[in-house]
């Protein structure tokens, strides 16, 4: 038991004596490094001189206007004043359309209108008033104003209740009816001393409205005009024309 601990403690002392040394030996090793750079002469690097300093640009009034312009406290401000257009003057109220009375078409068709007088016979393109009569079918009617077109039906036309009243002309205008006479107006008022007269209201070139109770059959000659009854698919027509 003596022996093993007697070996133990050799080896340790062994073990000891080696660390020593080797302690030893990396502090002369560090000592003749540290030696050998403090015994160098250091080397001269060159050093580079510092960059010029760049000179502030000289300031301009340019470069200002914006602060000039903006206040700090009103960022609504603008100095670019907005102009706003003038608003569009309001488009003129609509005259009163023409009253309706009827239309024939013969060789020139043409529209029986009346605005604030005597009925009369008018073409397309002929003025009633404020208006210029653009076209007419015998459904509606299309007149200009104001540089626009203004479309209405025909028997929104016609003489309202209420009115002077006037005698009704023909009954419906025959289908087809562009190449064959055809009349469907109304016939101007008559007054009592002209009750004998057959004849309606003067279409003009000729030609005169039948009365709603003419009675007279077809052929019929009175005060220089004869009367022409045409029968159609839509119902008869008839109309007054200047005996030749």
């Amino acid at each position: 038991m003596n022996r093993k601990i007697i070996a133990l403690d050799l080896m340790l002392v062994a073990l000891a004596v080696v660390l020593g040394w080797q302690i030893r030996s990396r502090w002369a090793e560090e000592r003749a490094r540290e030696r050998a750079v403090f015994t160098t002469a250091a080397r001269r690097m060159a050093v580079l001189p510092p960059p010029p300093l760049i000179a502030p640009k000289p300031v301009t009034a340019v470069e200002y206007l914006d602060v000039a312009q903006k206040m700090l406290f009103s960022k609504d401000r603008n100095p670019n004043v907005v102009i706003e257009p003038p608003a569009p003057k309001p488009k003129p109220p609509l005259p009163a359309l023409p009253e309706y009375y009827g239309q024939m078409h013969i060789a020139d068709p043409v529209v029986v209108l009346a605005l604030g007088g005597a009925q009369k016979s008018y073409r397309a393109g002929e003025k009633v008033g404020p208006f210029e009569i653009a076209s007419f079918t015998s459904r509606t009617i299309t007149f200009v104003w104001n540089g626009e077109n203004v479309e209405r039906n025909l028997d929104d036309l016609r003489p309202k209740e209420g009115t002077p009243p006037q005698a009704a002309a023909a009954s419906r205008p025959a289908v087809g009816a562009a190449a064959a006479p055809a009349v469907h107006a109304l016939s101007a008022p008559e007054s009592k001393a002209d009750d004998k007269n057959p004849l309606g209201v003067d279409m003009g070139s000729g030609y005169a409205a039948c009365k709603a109770d003419d009675k007279s059959p077809n052929g019929t000659v009175a005060n220089g005009y004869k009367k022409v009854v045409i029968h159609g698919l839509m119902g008869d027509s008839c109309h007054w024309e200047v005996v030749k």
